[in-house]
């Protein structure tokens, strides 16, 4: 057998991201203040291997808005991760290159060192690998090749 007969052979899933419903980020899960979303034009997937990594395509334009004061702003997400078990029990590892926003929380890892109160909600460019601690949801890794912008103050007052 080939290479390309095994690969042939491999069992995969593959799911097609569909236009979410709007959201809510809660006050305190992010910003200190809710941010709500929503995505019209969504294309991606979500594919996962018999090997266990999961493989996630995802090109969208959402729209948050600070549900206080109704300001908004269009985040552009291009991005492609990849996540696996890591060798560490119970850890997962993300790697992620694009630009994406992710909320992370206090006691995570971020990337500028140990995330205080309150969370952050960030907008993330570049490549970045993250360890995660599956039962407690705790990043307990953050290393950064790009940017991380705090999105909650792209919504402060001009």
């Amino acid at each position: 057998m080939g290479p390309a007969s095994a690969a042939e052979g491999a069992k995969l899933t593959r799911t097609v991201i569909t236009v979410p419903e709007p959201f809510v980020i809660p006050a305190g899960v992010g910003c200190t203040f809710p941010v709500a979303g929503e995505a019209e034009d969504v294309r991606g997937t979500i594919t996962e291997f018999a090997d266990g990594r999961i493989v996630t395509h995802d090109i969208a334009d959402p729209t948050l808005n600070d549900v206080d004061t109704g300001k908004s702003l269009v985040h552009r997400s291009r991005f492609h991760v990849t996540d696996w078990p890591s060798s560490v029990e119970g850890g997962v590892v993300f790697d992620t290159s694009g630009q994406l926003f992710m909320a992370v929380f206090p006691g995570d890892q971020g990337p500028y060192g140990l995330v205080e109160y309150p969370s952050l909600l960030l907008s993330v460019s570049g490549h970045a690998g993250v360890t995660m601690d599956s039962s407690t949801f705790v990043c307990t890794s953050f290393a950064l090749n790009g940017t991380a912008t705090d999105l909650c103050a792209a919504f402060a007052p001009e």
